[in-house]
């Protein structure tokens, strides 16, 4: 379980809901002011809540090294 805005939310529905977010924010990228600073808080988010290896699966998965963000190293 992770807290979220004051709520409990299960590890891998907050997984989902932010692979979902960045997947969203990733059509917006460079057309929308923020979108890549939003990408990066919800990465730090989920890397200070589940984890960098939870991180750095989600930039696995996204792509995202190819447009630019660095896998977290350490535990």
């Amino acid at each position: 379980m992770v807290i979220v805005k004051g709520k409990k939310m299960r590890k891998d529905t907050f997984i989902q809901e932010s692979f979902e977010e960045i997947e969203k924010e990733l059509e917006f990228l460079d057309l929308k002011p923020y979108s890549g600073q939003i990408i990066s808080c919800r990465l730090r988010m989920v890397a200070d809540k589940c984890g960098n290896e939870e991180a750095n699966k989600l930039i696995d998965e996204l792509g995202l090294e190819l447009l630019g963000w660095k896998k977290v190293k350490g535990k």
